[in-house]
Parts: structure tokens; sequence; C-alpha cells
């Protein structure tokens, strides 16, 4: 009985976490993290199955079409070839696409942070490309994208190790969590996190539960249910208040020195200022009072007042109040 160790990654999500398998004489029999590797964390319930996965009795390995309709108590599966079944979807989709146009099809998947589709779907995506469609369903709407984006957007970087933004616990001197129970939810995080703590840094969690990392923390804010927001909008007022923030961060690369129409809630846009006015540039306030058109992308006219409310005198001679976004 011989026993092989293949090093490789686990793609049952998109944490790739580094793993060793072990196959027994031509079978999958375990799979363990893959502690030599410089990048190790642990790995979760859903790479451990992996053997499951593989020998599930209940796994499709082939097509399979149904021969009796929807609604029948025995769907009647039988096994296809793959030429067959890939003449029947072409067959079936080129039917739709003469019919209705293409655009009457849409590609669906599900998310890459609960399953295997994180190196697929760059494939269906470029599939519905050539199709014609520009119809994609997904879930980051409401998964991920927060998490992926916005701390992009915050940390003004485009991330490290394959993520979009991760925050670089090692070499942060305060770790925030809240809501979020990493340990489970996002185990391969943990290895930076703890790293950070090792490095000095002090631990907070808000979480209404005692979870194993609130357990770690400096200080467990334990919140009551449906209150973060209260608590989250508490601490920007003294980060206001107390001048914590980077004032000139704010007002260079965020859209807190833009202006704001008091009777509509509106940007205020250079259309709204003259006729002939770009909708996509907005109007920031200069220290003097006066305003001036900012375009996307270009250096700011100014410097801009960052808290500030003033009249503005619009393309049709009325004046309207307008406060800055901050």
């Amino acid at each position: 009985m011989t026993t092989q160790e293949i090093r490789g990654y686990c793609s049952q999500c998109s944490c790739y976490c580094r793993i060793v398998s072990y196959v027994r004489d031509g079978v999958f029999v375990d799979v363990k993290p893959d502690k030599a590797h410089p990048l190790y964390s642990p790995i979760c319930p859903k790479g451990k199955a992996g053997p499951e996965l593989v020998y599930n009795s209940q796994r499709l390995q082939y097509p399979m079409r149904r021969t009796t309709p929807k609604g029948s108590p025995d769907p009647g599966w039988q096994r296809i070839s793959w030429d067959e079944a890939l003449d029947t979807i072409t067959t079936k989709l080129n039917e739709i696409k003469a019919q209705y146009g293409a655009e009457a099809v849409a590609t669906s998947r599900a998310g890459p942070g609960g399953s295997a589709l994180s190196e697929i779907w760059p494939w269906l995506k470029r599939f519905a490309q050539a199709f014609g469609t520009p119809n994609n369903i997904s879930t980051t709407h409401i998964c991920q994208w927060h998490r992926d984006n916005c701390s992009a957007y915050t940390y003004g970087k485009p991330g490290v190790m394959g993520t979009h933004g991760r925050a670089e616990f090692e070499r942060a001197g305060s770790i925030l969590i809240l809501g979020n129970n990493v340990p489970v939810t996002r185990l391969s995080m943990m290895p930076f996190i703890e790293r950070g703590m090792k490095h000095g840094a002090k631990l907070v969690v808000i979480d209404t539960r005692k979870t194993d990392l609130a357990a770690k923390a400096d200080l467990w804010l334990q919140v009551n249910p449906d209150t973060d927001t209260a608590l989250f909008m508490s601490m920007l007022q003294v980060m206001l208040e107390d001048k914590l923030y980077d004032a000139a961060f704010a007002r260079d690369w965020t859209t807190g020195p833009f202006l704001v129409r008091s009777d509509t809630g509106n940007l205020l846009k250079a259309s709204d200022l003259t006729a002939g006015g770009n909708p996509a540039h907005y109007v920031v306030a200069g220290s003097d009072g006066n305003t001036n058109v900012y375009q996307p992308g270009a250096p700011l006219p100014i410097a801009p007042v960052l808290d500030t409310a003033c009249a503005v005198k619009l393309a049709g001679g009325q004046q309207v109040e307008c406060k800055t976004a901050f």
C-alpha cells in the first residue's frame, strides 16, 4: 500500500488555500493544509470534504437527459454522450437566438465564495460574450462586492495575494472586526489577523455573540441586535468632532467637497449652472465662496472647502442652497 502526497490548492472557494492531497493506491483519501507553504492557512470543512465530493454516490459524472415532461414523478434521466449533450444544447441555444435574439439568453452562476465557480466563471462570461448576450447573473451584489471592492476604494490599493483590497493586517496598529465571524466564514484570513496581533495590533470585535474571535479580542463590544448603525454613527461623530480623520485625503480623494442641492438632495452638476454644462461634471466651492466645476479625473481646479454651505445661482436664474456632501 503506497500513499502519494500531492501539493496544490483547494478550489472549493475563492480563497485557494494551500493543501496536500493524499492518494492511496490510486484513491483520493485525505486532504490537509500545507504547513510548509509560506502562505499557510488552515482549511475549512469544504476543503476537508474533498474526498467525499469526489466519491459521493450522487455526484453527476456524465450528461443526463430527461425523458419525461417536467412535473412527472420520475424524471426518467437517461445517460447520453458528451457529443450528444453539446449538440442538444447548441441546437436549442441557436434556435432561441434565431427567434428572439441573443439577449433572450442569460448565463447564471453560483457564488465563487461558496462553490468551485471561482475558476470557471470567467469562461462562462466569455461564452456569453461570444454568444452575444450581455446578461450575466451572479451573486456579487448581495455577497462579496463590498468585501472585495470597497476595501480597494478605501485603501487606494488594488489588493494583494489575489484579493481586491485586503487590509494589511500584519502592519496594522488596530484591527476592527464587525459582524464577521472570521474563523467560521473566512478561515484563511485568520493567519493574517493573528500575525498582526503578534506584531502588536489591538483587536476590537463588534458582535452580539461572544465568538471565538471576540474571546481573543482586546475589546469586545457586545451590541444589541440592530444597533450597530447607531454605534457606527456615534463613532463617526467622535471622529468628526475630534478631527480624527485625514482632512486632506477626504478633500482630494472623496466626494466630500462636492456640493449637494438642498431642494433635490442630488449632487450639483455643471449642467445645473449653465445650459451647456456637462452633466458628468461636479461643482466644488473654494474658501472665497466661489464655485468651480470639477471634471472627474482632472486635477482639482482649486483647493475646495470640505465643510461649507452656500447659495448657488442655477441656469434658470433661481437660487438654491447647497452644502458639501461632507
